[in-house]
């Protein structure tokens, strides 16, 4: 389980699903797009609900690891849309991108 931070609040939802809406957040964000994303989340209760989130160039979410209070929320449906859509419109050179060219020379380093 994840409690996803936004500036209203959070909730709780599954790893995977926080990940995910992580993840398409940050596609939207390289866009300069926003979306509404709808996922499962425990209530305060315990109890399951749904939360959106509008999501992309200005979110300002964190995600961490939170306590299993029930069972892991999994919605496979719902994950793997999300990280789809995270691919969608995205340049291939972007997608995938593992920190390689990090020990590139900065700008300041050129004689101009």
């Amino acid at each position: 389980m994840k409690r996803i931070f936004h500036p209203g609040g959070s909730v709780v939802t599954g790893s995977d699903l926080a990940d995910a809406v992580m993840g398409y957040a940050e596609s939207l964000s390289a866009r300069s797009q926003v979306d509404v994303v709808d996922i499962p989340v425990l209530t305060d209760s315990g109890e399951p609900g749904r939360a959106q989130f509008l999501i992309g160039a200005s979110s300002q979410l964190v995600s961490v690891t939170s306590e299993s209070i029930l069972r892991e929320l999994v919605e496979a449906g719902t994950t793997a849309d999300l990280r789809h859509r995270a691919l969608v419109g995205m340049d291939a050179a972007m997608v995938g991108w593992t920190g390689d060219g990090l020990n590139s020379p900065q700008f300041d380093e050129f004689d101009y």
